[in-house]
């Protein structure tokens, strides 16, 4: 009987790559002091993960078919777990932001400069063999990381507006 999502072919430079990615990623976020609501957290948690299995659906997939994840073309168990490996990436981008405050041109360099370093990663993750570009760059994936941060922080600052003016009104 095959599995609804199949194990690697073989386990690999991908494949360790995104487990210790995960490990290192979420290893600060439990040692990170709290600077907002859990559910906040969460929200851009699922924010990471929907954008990246909405555009992976999207764009990977077959009539664009730009570009394949892990080992094979099928969808395998691996695939998942990539998605859950940029969340902790993202929360760092949120409580960052949070921290510093970025406004006028820095706000645009901070959203730059993490697309920047989302592309580095992205780099070192094709250097794995997480994806495999049919007709896909890294030029495309940092326009598409310019759109995603900016809209991840604008959804952060409405939702943390609205959990700050909800706590005073309690």
């Amino acid at each position: 009987m095959d599995r609804i999502l199949p194990f690697p072919i073989k386990f690999d430079a991908n494949e360790w790559f995104i487990l210790l990615n995960i490990a290192f990623g979420f290893t600060w976020v439990f040692f990170v002091p709290k600077r907002y609501p859990r559910v906040l957290s969460t929200l851009m948690f699922l924010y990471t993960v929907s954008v990246a299995i909405l555009l992976d659906h999207a764009i990977a997939t077959p009539p664009l078919d730009l570009y394949d994840i892990n080992d094979q073309k099928t969808y395998e168990l691996f695939d998942v777990i990539t998605y859950i490996m940029y969340a902790p990436y993202s929360l760092l981008f949120v409580y960052l932001f949070d921290k510093l405050n970025p406004k006028g041109l820095y706000f645009v360099a901070y959203i730059v400069v993490w697309s920047l370093i989302s592309t580095g990663f992205e780099w070192i993750a094709w250097l794995c063999h997480v994806f495999k570009y049919n007709n896909w760059n890294l030029i495309c994936s940092f326009t598409v990381y310019i759109v995603a941060a900016t809209l991840q922080i604008k959804l952060f600052t409405y939702l943390l507006k609205y959990f700050n003016d909800s706590t005073r009104i309690q």
